[in-house]
C-alpha cells in the first residue's frame, strides 16, 4: 500500500508543480519578468518540460549558471550543447552579454522551439541551430569559425558529457570558458566518471564545481510570496533527483 501511495503522491506532486508553473507562465504571456533575461519572450509553453516554466519567467532557472555566465562580462559567442528550448542559449544573446549563439540540440521539438523563441525576440539572425553533439564536434566547431578566445561553452547533454568531452576537445576549447552540467549521480555505476572527466582538463586551466544546493531568496517576488509554503516549494523546485552541479573550466 505504501508503494502505491508513494507513486500516486509523486504523480500528483508533479502535476501540481506543472499547473502552478503554467499559471505563472500564462499570467505574463511567456515574458520573463526578472533577472538578466527580463522581457525575453518564450513561445507557447515552449519548454520541453513544463515544470520549470515559472522559474524561467521569474528569472530563477539555473540561477547559479546564469550568474556565472554574466560574471564573465561581455563575450562574443555562446556555444550550447543540448540547448533544449533555447532559454539558456538565447538569454545571453537577448541581454547583450554575447553577439552570437550556436545551439546544438538533438530533438526536432527542441530545435523548433529555439527557432520560434529566437524569432519572437528578433534575434534569429544571430542564432545558428544545429543537431546532436557527437564525436565530430571538433570538426563542426572548426567549420563555424568561432573565436574561442572570447567564447563560452555551455553543456547539458544528460550524461553524454563524459563521452563527448575528450582530452582533445578540452584542449581544443582551452581558451574558452566551459560550463558542464554533471550527471554522474544519475548514471548507474557512474562512480569515477567525474574524476575521469576532471583528469582530462589540460594543465594550467582553472576549474571549480558550482551547485544549486543553496536556497533561492524569493523575498520581493510577489508571485512566490503569495503562494503557500508547499506551493512555493513546488514552483521553486527544478524537479531534480539530485541537486544540480556544474563543472566550470576557465583559462
Amino acid at each position: 500500500m505504501s508503494k502505491v501511495f508513494n507513486a500516486i503522491s509523486k504523480a500528483m506532486m508533479k502535476q501540481r508543480r506543472k499547473m502552478l508553473s503554467r499559471n505563472i507562465f500564462d499570467r505574463y504571456n511567456g515574458t520573463v519578468q526578472l533577472g538578466p533575461y527580463k522581457n525575453m519572450k518564450l513561445g507557447s509553453r515552449s519548454n520541453i518540460s513544463q515544470g520549470p516554466l515559472a522559474l524561467k519567467i521569474l528569472g530563477l532557472y539555473e540561477k547559479q549558471v546564469t550568474d556565472k555566465i554574466h560574471q564573465i562580462g561581455k563575450f562574443q559567442t555562446l556555444i550550447n550543447f543540448g540547448a533544449a528550448d533555447g532559454y539558456m542559449a538565447l538569454g545571453p544573446l537577448f541581454s547583450g552579454a554575447c553577439n552570437r549563439s550556436i545551439c546544438f540540440e538533438m530533438t526536432e521539438k527542441g530545435r523548433e522551439s529555439i527557432k520560434v523563441n529566437a524569432e519572437l525576440n528578433q534575434i534569429n539572425q544571430k542564432v545558428e541551430v544545429l543537431g546532436k553533439v557527437d564525436d565530430t564536434i571538433i570538426k563542426q566547431l572548426i567549420e563555424l569559425k568561432i573565436n574561442f578566445n572570447n567564447s563560452v561553452v555551455l553543456c547539458d547533454i544528460e550524461g553524454a558529457e563524459f563521452n563527448i568531452f575528450s582530452t582533445d576537445l578540452f584542449e581544443f576549447l582551452k581558451k574558452s570558458t566551459i560550463i558542464i552540467e554533471l550527471h554522474d549521480r544519475l548514471i548507474q555505476g557512474g562512480q569515477g566518471l567525474r574524476k575521469s572527466l576532471i583528469s582530462k582538463i589540460p594543465k594550467g586551466l582553472n576549474y571549480e564545481i558550482i551547485a544549486d544546493c543553496k536556497s533561492i531568496n524569493y523575498f520581493g517576488i510577489k508571485d512566490l510570496e503569495e503562494l503557500s509554503d508547499n506551493d512555493r516549494a513546488l514552483v521553486m523546485s527544478e524537479g531534480r533527483k539530485f541537486f544540480g552541479e556544474w563543472l566550470v573550466v576557465s583559462p
